[in-house]
């Protein structure tokens, strides 16, 4: 006992005389510019732009409302981008098209101009996959909202690297009785999970939770997978003054790789180890920060409504 009270006085008296006092010099005014884009095959392009701040800036990032965004295709330009709010630069008239290379060049006052390239992906199409699903009663009561449960059997490409994304959206809107033209449209992404030890669960900030799927180990075959999710079906509401209806919609992207690994090292930075430093950010733009990620993807909408409106 007394031989471990002397190495335990020493071990303290060592880790005591380790510290060191460590001058940082941050510049706090140091800023770039951040481009984060998520171009869908078959969608119009949308980017956002904005600055970066200092990690303790309360604003967070400024948004930039002047920039001059050019879109190339195969490096040949096709047209710029024009702002429509919040940092963000559309052109509704450009359709991104499959397997194509795409360069974004964005161009702000006092800046370095940035740049990032990536290629679209081939369309994915309704027969690379077969859906199925059912609904029921949640098991925890009737006071708790019905379940579904989806399955969804790949038929992978075997000449591709695929890098699959699963996501739920609630589709919908409400509009007065007295005035249909006062319609409101919402959309976020609902509860979706599945017990696959294939599956990856990523958290996305303005995203929230994914679920990620790589064919590394089924490259090539079929492959069914099983989710639960809240009650597909649609919901519909009305009384004196307003309507509501809802609409769920399934969708199953295929991503860039550089897409995945923007996402992993954001994740792996959302609860960091104590024992280790935070990774690097994955990026491909050029001076400046974020990430022109591409997809394709395929929708499900889901037609049918609750039992309760069918009695």
């Amino acid at each position: 006992m007394k031989n471990n009270l002397k190495f335990i006085i020493f071990s303290l008296i060592l880790l005591s005389a380790c510290q060191k006092e460590v001058d940082l010099k941050i510049d706090e005014n140091e800023s770039k510019i951040v481009l984060n884009a998520w171009f869908k095959t078959e969608q119009h392009p949308v980017v956002e732009v904005n600055r970066s701040t200092f990690i303790f800036d309360k604003r967070g990032t400024d948004i930039i409302q002047n920039a001059e965004v050019i879109l190339f295709e195969n490096n040949e330009e096709i047209g710029f981008l024009e702002h429509f709010g919040s940092g963000f630069y559309q052109n509704e008239n450009i359709k991104i098209k499959p397997d194509t290379e795409y360069k974004i060049v964005a161009k702000v006052d006092g800046f370095e101009d940035v740049t990032a390239i990536e290629k679209s992906l081939m369309k994915f199409n309704d027969s690379e996959y077969e859906f199925e699903y059912e609904s029921f009663s949640n098991p925890a009561g009737s006071n708790y909202q019905s379940l579904s449960d989806i399955k969804i059997t790949l038929k992978d490409n075997s000449s591709s690297e695929d890098i699959y994304l699963f996501l739920v959206k609630d589709t919908n809107k409400s509009w007065s009785n007295e005035n249909p033209y006062d319609t409101l449209y919402n959309e976020f992404i609902t509860y979706l999970n599945s017990s696959d030890t294939q599956i990856e669960y990523i958290y996305s900030p303005g995203l929230g939770q994914m679920q990620i799927l790589r064919d590394e180990l089924f490259n090539g075959n079929d492959y069914t997978i099983n989710f639960r999710t809240n009650d597909l079906r649609k919901y519909e509401y009305s009384d004196e003054e307003r309507s509501y209806i809802s609409q769920n919609v399934i969708e199953i992207h295929k991503i860039s790789k550089s897409f995945y690994l923007y996402l992993k090292s954001i994740e792996n930075n959302q609860y960091p180890d104590p024992f280790t430093e935070p990774s690097q950010i994955y990026t491909n733009v050029e001076n400046g920060y974020g990430i022109l990620a591409t997809s394709t993807v395929s929708r499900i909408e889901v037609d049918e409504f609750t039992e309760e409106l069918n009695e």
